[in-house]
């Protein structure tokens, strides 16, 4: 099974086998199949382009500077006191801790141009909120320096207790008389 929405620059999807009773499995169980209808060919043609450049010259020199890219970020962050687990891929989890303290950092990532998307409860536990951070072959150096000088400027803002850094911001937003 695959899918072609990600690497592949289109929609939908395939399933490919050798098993002679999955083919009436899928039609007869599946309901999402039943509905589904066939792929255009401009979508076809997306899928077929996508795969050359994939499995060409150029697909092998972009997963180089994406393997690149991954290191550089994963080093960057974690030479900063950020965790990152897991194996490099070009999606890098940042772990940013409690859901509280994550959507305030989050917002403030947001706020400044840098894109995150927060896994939160009850996707995890509630102590173990983390960004998913999508890297690019095209990104260069400057985009993720900058990204992970916005993470430290969000941690810096948001890593009190939740609560006193909620205070902290409603007294700064407090009018003073002249």
């Amino acid at each position: 099974m695959g899918s072609f929405s990600k690497t592949f620059a289109s929609i939908g999807g395939f399933v490919a086998t050798q098993h002679p009773g999955m083919r009436t499995a899928m039609r007869a169980c599946c309901g999402p199949q039943t509905f589904t209808n066939a792929m255009t060919p401009i979508q076809a043609a997306v899928v077929l382009e996508a795969l050359s450049i994939v499995t060409g010259a150029e697909g092998a020199a972009r997963r180089a500077r994406l393997a690149d890219n991954v290191a550089y970020l994963r080093g960057r962050l974690s030479e900063n006191g950020f965790v990152t687990p897991g194996e490099p891929s070009a999606i890098v989890p940042v772990v940013v801790g409690d859901s509280a303290t994550a959507r305030l950092m989050t917002r403030h990532m947001i706020r400044t141009g840098a894109i995150v998307n927060l896994v939160e409860y009850p996707a995890v536990a509630r102590s173990k909120s983390f960004w998913r951070v999508q890297v690019m072959a095209d990104h260069e150096r400057q985009h993720m320096d900058t990204f992970v000088a916005c993470a430290i400027d969000a941690r810096h803002q948001w890593s009190a207790p939740p609560r006193a850094a909620l205070a902290a911001t409603r007294e700064t937003h407090v009018a003073v008389p002249d």
